[in-house]
Order: C-alpha cells, then structure tokens, then sequence
C-alpha cells in the first residue's frame, strides 16, 4: 500500500485517527443494526501466524505469553471508506487494545484514554488498514464462501 493523504505516512498501512473515525462513522450510519466491532484474543492470532510458520513455537509461546501477561487483544472495526477517490469499499480497521479494569481499551496514538500505553516502538496512529474485501479478493474453494 502507498502511503497517501488518508495513510499516516510514519506506517503506510496505518490510517490517520480522523479518517478512521469518519470510516467508522460511515458504517454505523449505513449499517445501524450491525456490529461496530470484534474483540479477537491475541493469543488467537499468535497461534494462527505458528500455523502458517510465520512464527516459530518459541516465538509463537513467548508472544502468546506476552499477550497474556499484559492482557492484550485486538479488535478489528467494521468502516466503509475511499483510498484517493477510489471506490468505496468496506474496510475492517485493526487497533490494538489492553485490558484495563475489566474494559479492552484501544491503543491509537501509542496512547490509551489519552495516556502513554508504553507499548509502541514508534510513531503511529495504530489504526491498521491491512485488509482487502471479498469479493473481490476471494478463496472460491474455501468451505467458508
């Protein structure tokens, strides 16, 4: 992906907050009855990057207990949004979040509720924009279509 307006040019998968919000907004307003969000675990995500060998078992074991220990999960925000006047399309925006008091908090900005998350490596708006819908970007043969 090419960094553009929309893109925080620091990561150029991640979106700026603002644009975010508006994406976010614009499928709470065309899809009011529909789920805003998922909660997906961590750990889920670890064990499916090992899968794939992306991750080896110790690097998968100590990630998964990392997530645990600091109780991090990620959640992934239904938005509808246009890249450069391009065509609008459904989105699915990825932010991490951390456990505080019982709530998931999102980290955007390196920052939970304003404070310092102490987490992030670098400048970010932590709003991933990573994926591609489907159709078109299909598996025919998958048991899931």
């Amino acid at each position: 992906m090419i960094p553009d307006k929309k893109h925080n040019p620091d990561k150029a998968n991640t979106v700026k907050s603002d644009v975010a919000a508006e994406w976010t907004a614009a499928w709470r307003k065309q899809c009011p009855d529909n789920c805003k969000a998922f909660l997906i675990p961590a750990v889920d995500l670890i064990e499916v990057l090992n899968e794939m060998g992306i991750l080896g078992n110790k690097a998968a074991a100590k990630a998964q207990k990392k997530a645990s220990k600091n109780k991090l999960d990620v959640r992934a925000y239904m938005a509808i949004g246009s890249e450069d006047g391009g065509p609008v399309e459904e989105r699915l925006l990825i932010v991490g979040t951390q456990e505080i008091d019982g709530v998931y908090r999102d980290i955007i900005n390196g920052k939970i509720d304003g404070k310092s998350a102490g987490l992030s490596d670098g400048p970010s708006s932590g709003i991933y924009d990573v994926t591609s819908p489907c159709p078109p970007v299909c598996d025919n043969n998958s048991p899931l279509i």
